[in-house]
């Protein structure tokens, strides 16, 4: 079940983008990392073989699968054209469903939630204010239909092991996190987590760890007023020199000019 949180406000900080997308050749593949905060999407038509971090899904028509936080995918389109609506939205107080309720069948009612959040974002129509409440409207009601039981899927007891450790290592990301903070975490040895990381991400815990970080930063530099300063402290920086080094090098621009790009200035 989906995990809400009380109804004193909206669990939905912010929409950042609803699209209808689609590949129409068959054989098309792809890599990718999931945006930040919660990413769905469903199947309008195609079929397609996905991985996502030690999970293999095969997704059809009315297949809706949901993404956390940088998740790695890999996929294969099967039948050609593949269509899909794809919502990615910002959620702090929401936990993503259960691993074993990423991946679900749904109903017309549910298409059609999304056809509805698509037309209200694409509505310029109406004042920009009015949108932007319309939309987490429509937003609210497309997850207050997502519950109940996803379908079953293998996945990889090293992935889980990864992905269960990674939670945890979430909730405090200002203190330093080594292999030996992830063993005593978990319990296992440190070259068990090595391996369990590979499986899960396809990289090594400490760079793993670096990309959540700066992730999260930048989701703060281009959608909080929050200083560069208090951004870097937040996600684990000591030095705002090294903060500003990695970000630059892993997104190609420093926090301060990523943050005017974002703004339009």
């Amino acid at each position: 079940m989906l995990n809400l949180p009380a109804v004193d406000a909206s669990p939905v900080q912010t929409v950042l983008l609803v699209d209808r997308l689609e590949r129409l050749q068959p054989g098309y593949q792809f890599v990718a990392n999931s945006l930040p905060g919660h990413l769905i999407q469903v199947m309008i038509d195609g079929r397609t073989l996905h991985e996502a971090n030690g999970r293999h899904y095969t997704l059809e028509p009315y297949s809706l699968i949901w993404y956390h936080e940088d998740e790695l995918v890999r996929g294969r389109v099967l039948e050609g054209p593949w269509r899909f609506y794809t919502v990615n939205f910002i959620a702090p107080a929401l936990n993503p469903p259960a691993f074993e309720d990423r991946v679900r069948r749904v109903d017309d009612r549910t298409m059609a939630h999304f056809a509805a959040l698509l037309e209200a974002w694409r509505d310029i129509s109406i004042p920009p204010a009015a949108r932007q409440m319309l939309v987490q409207a429509r937003m609210l009601d497309l997850l207050a239909g997502l519950s109940g039981t996803g379908q079953p899927y293998a996945m990889n007891p090293a992935a889980r092991l990864w992905w269960e450790l990674e939670t945890q290592l979430r909730k405090d990301l200002r203190r330093p996190i080594d292999l030996e903070l992830m063993a005593q975490l978990s319990g296992r040895s440190q070259a068990t987590i090595a391996r369990a990381c590979r499986c899960a991400v396809g990289m090594p815990p400490a760079r793993r760890i670096k990309q959540i970080r700066l992730s999260l930063a930048r989701g703060l530099v281009q959608r909080s007023d929050q200083g560069i300063s208090q951004i870097a402290d937040g996600v684990g920086y000591d030095r705002v020199h090294e903060f500003s080094r990695d970000y630059r090098k892993h997104f190609g621009l420093p926090p301060t000019a990523d943050r005017k790009d974002s703004s339009g200035a």
